[in-house]
């Protein structure tokens, strides 16, 4: 019971790495607000999760003036206050580089940034209002210091996730303390991509990961639990990569050379 009497607000968790996020919080004791866009009689997995009593739902459109703010409030009045802000929401959706345009850029960045820097202006005044403070987490990826082709935007998101991690840590400190969660290639509805259907291609995927598997939201989900904790309470500013060796490993496919193979070979 990692987060007994703990109580948190979890942004963008009505599937993947947030539903299983909300879901570890309640398992180790957490009362949560869960949220999302769509209506609950959409969402079986969130009315299943509200049913026992220590989690609520709020519909919120985050892309939308004024809607992280009014999310934060009505967090705050299910709760009776709350401690714990995971920033969660965000998505991939763009064109090539060369076809972006303004309204792509402004509908990423208010997703994938401007709706945390929102959210978290308004915990911060609420929580300090009630003379408290908190733990802030962000949602990052790998993709915040790595790059892919046709990720222009949600790879520049993710980098300013970090930049905010890190200057919110000096900005609020001591009384708030910030961590971000980097995952590498997490299963969730967001990145399959054809993965399950397409077996060569999850292959490749797989050859490139250095112990051999794509994450589950599992594998995400406790440390979300852990750096939400009082047990990690003195670590802010940290960007946690949990990636299975990705970034741990350079040009994965690259055949060496006959030089190379040399001095690999076992004496």
């Amino acid at each position: 019971m990692w987060l007994a009497g703990k109580k948190a607000l979890i942004t963008g968790s009505s599937s993947g790495i947030g539903l299983g996020a909300a879901q570890a919080f309640v398992r180790a004791g957490a009362a949560v607000v869960v949220t999302s866009e769509r209506p609950l009689s959409d969402l079986p997995e969130i009315a299943s999760l509200t049913d026992g009593g220590n989690a609520h739902y709020v519909q919120a459109d985050m892309t939308k003036e004024g809607e992280p703010a009014r999310l934060v409030d009505k967090a705050w009045e299910k709760l009776g206050g709350f401690s714990i802000l995971v920033n969660n929401v965000g998505t991939f959706r763009e064109p090539g580089f060369l076809d972006l345009s303004w309204k792509n850029f402004e509908f990423v960045f208010r997703l994938n940034v401007w709706s945390s820097v929102a959210a978290t202006q308004q915990f911060v005044k609420r929580a300090r209002q009630a003379g408290q403070g908190g733990r802030i987490l962000f949602t990052t990826s790998l993709n915040g210091t790595r790059s892919e082709p046709a990720h222009t935007l949600y790879d520049a998101s993710k980098g300013a996730i970090n930049a905010l991690t890190r200057q919110l840590a000096v900005e609020l400190a001591p009384d708030f303390t910030t961590v971000a969660i980097a995952p590498g290639l997490v299963e969730t509805p967001l990145t399959d991509m054809g993965l399950r259907s397409d077996p060569a291609a999850r292959q490749a995927i797989l050859d490139q990961i250095p112990v051999r598997r794509i994450a589950s939201v599992d594998d995400l989900a406790q440390w979300y639990v852990f750096l939400a904790s009082d047990a990690a309470g003195y670590a802010t500013g940290n960007i946690i990569t949990v990636d299975g060796g990705l970034d741990a490993q350079q040009m994965p496919s690259r055949p060496l050379s006959g030089g190379e193979q040399e001095i690999a070979r076992p004496a």
